[in-house]
């Protein structure tokens, strides 16, 4: 699905960005999903965690593409009333493009026409590019998960309300 490019308030807005096609990730396109979350996180999911979110039906498993090559993915699980923004990644050659940002606009999309009243994620306490983007999105923190991650850095638990 194409989305339209135009900047809603209070949201990023890119001046020319990525035109990109998002649509429902597949097993087929597992080989670039690890390709991308080996560039860009520390402690990658496995494969195996992807493969379970494509079969779980409250897992939405998002892809965004352009030319036939997969730019980036957003994996989102339904909790009650809530959504949780459990990973989200760029290519790093196509950051700052505004491919994050389509995935999380449709993200958004999606939690609003399920009627949920809130989306939550955790980011590193360190990731302050991240933090910037969430903020941009109108994500505020709620908290800190003590050393969430395998390394023992810090999360921020931030979230907006829908």
């Amino acid at each position: 699905m194409h989305r339209d490019r135009s900047c809603h308030s209070g949201l990023a807005c890119y001046n020319d960005p990525m035109p990109v096609t998002i649509g429902r990730l597949r097993e087929s396109d597992l080989d670039e999903v690890m390709r991308i979350e080996q560039e860009c996180f520390r402690f990658p999911w496995k494969r195996q965690f992807f493969l379970a979110d494509l079969n779980r039906p409250e897992s939405l498993c998002l892809g965004a593409g352009a030319d036939g090559r997969l730019l980036g993915y957003a994996i989102v699980w339904r909790t009650g009333d809530e959504l949780h923004l459990a990973n989200i990644a760029v290519a790093p050659e196509v950051r700052h493009q505004g491919v994050g940002a389509e995935l999380l606009r449709v993200v958004i999309d999606h939690g609003r026409e399920l009627q949920a009243k809130r989306i939550y994620l955790e980011v590193r306490l360190g990731n302050s590019i991240a933090q910037q983007f969430y903020r941009k999105f109108g994500f505020f923190q709620t908290y800190t998960r003590r050393e969430y991650y395998p390394d023992k850095e810090d999360a921020l638990v931030l979230e907006r309300e829908l």
